[in-house]
């Protein structure tokens, strides 16, 4: 591997893929990573036989070798090594870090899996490229996970072995990426956030925008921890153009963020969206969401209009995304903006549309879709602002 290719590790910033039984295969994943520039992609299948984790690591590097995407190989140096992989990550009880790194070589990027800033210290006298630190939250991808961490142990980690990049990994999603990130990580690495998607394209670009939005600028999770103390509602933590830190200054009489570095300017605008109220046979089309915000709740199906878009092409994306069903867009209902979503303030565009083919079927950010009544929707919906739209439609039919 390069030197500017194992240089890049230490001087970027985002989302670091590990590639895990992904419902859309490996290969397909794989593409999608590369074609989006996630900056690494690591192959971790504990399970697969090795004649057959070696053939697929091959196609992966295939797939990767010449891009913008770092490919690295999970507890297997010798397969590393094998298909030239850009590099290894052991796990605590994985291979002996120093083993490893003569299996690799010298040029190859070595991340090991740490918790404690002891070890941490200790491993940071080693030839050692980055460190993989976690749970940050609670997660279901390993079943004999440790207890979560919070972002505060990236920051102890960060502060006690300067230089050192870290990967934060553990129950990271678009809810919750950018806690991390604040905290001192360099990446965030996402699993099921990605693998579970029947359209990891579509969950890739909610991560980045995540990140590039600020995305939940503090973590309350059952420790109370809170990255800074206040509420950073919608801001971002890093320049999206060189990633240096961003700063508050008086900027055309408001408060602003602002780079110190290139100057750049944050105007705090926000981000389209769309909702659809399908109406079938007197009953509404609702979502259970699976993730945060809302995470358990209902709502309409809704989403960010992508680069590309119209918002009535969102709105029919979303509804087949999330409820599996072909919908025609009757008519634009209302419009409203709102800070519910802790993510970022959001404008929404509000569509009334007809069913036409499909088969519902929960899928992509919902676990569940389902008609319920127009005159008795659920109480436990997610957003106040659905709430009332449907309650208006509903008296006005």
């Amino acid at each position: 591997m390069s030197a500017e290719r194992r240089a890049a590790l230490l001087h970027g910033r985002g989302l670091y893929l590990v590639i895990t039984n992904p419902v859309v295969g490996h290969l397909e994943l794989a593409r999608v990573a590369v074609a989006q520039r996630v900056p690494l992609l690591q192959l971790r299948e504990k399970e697969m036989a090795d004649v057959e984790l070696l053939e697929l690591a091959r196609r992966l590097r295939d797939i990767t070798i010449g891009s913008d995407t770092l490919f690295i190989v999970n507890d297997r140096p010798d397969i590393a090594a094998a298909v030239g992989a850009d590099g290894v990550h052991v796990g605590r009880s994985d291979t002996d870090p120093a083993a490893a790194r003569d299996t690799v070589g010298p040029k190859q990027i070595l991340g090991v899996s740490v918790n404690a800033v002891s070890r941490a210290v200790e491993l940071s006298n080693l030839d050692v490229d980055y460190f993989g630190t976690g749970p940050i939250f609670p997660t279901s991808t390993k079943p004999d996970a440790d207890d979560p961490v919070g972002p505060e142990r990236i920051a102890e980690i960060a502060a006690a072995c300067p230089g050192v990049p870290i990967v934060a990994i553990g129950g990271i999603d678009a809810s919750n990426v950018a806690a991390p990130l604040k905290a001192g990580a360099t990446y965030a690495a996402v699993v099921s956030a990605v693998c579970a998607s029947d359209h990891p394209a579509a969950a890739l670009d909610r991560l980045t925008s995540a990140i590039e939005l600020g995305g939940l600028a503090s973590y309350s999770g059952g420790s109370g921890y809170d990255i800074d103390g206040q509420d950073n509602h919608g801001a971002l933590a890093f320049c999206p153009r060189c990633a240096a830190e961003l700063v508050a200054s008086a900027v055309r009489g408001a408060r602003r963020l602002t780079c110190p570095q290139c100057h750049f300017i944050i105007y705090s605008n926000p981000a389209p969206v769309t909702a659809t109220i399908v109406e079938h046979d007197g009953r509404l089309l609702l979502v259970r969401r699976k993730y945060d915000p809302g995470k358990g709740l209902w709502c309409l199906p809704t989403g960010f209009i992508e680069t590309g878009e119209t918002p009535g092409e969102s709105a029919v994306r979303e509804v087949r995304e999330e409820s599996g069903l072909e919908v025609e867009l009757t008519g634009i209902y209302d419009s409203w903006s709102t800070d519910e979503d802790p993510r970022t303030p959001v404008v929404c565009f509000a569509f009334t549309a007809r069913v036409t083919g499909g088969e519902l079927r929960a899928g992509d950010d919902a676990d569940e879709a389902a008609f319920v009544s127009l005159d008795e929707p659920p109480r436990n919906l997610a957003f106040e602002t659905h709430r009332r739209v449907i309650a208006r439609y509903s008296r006005r039919r």
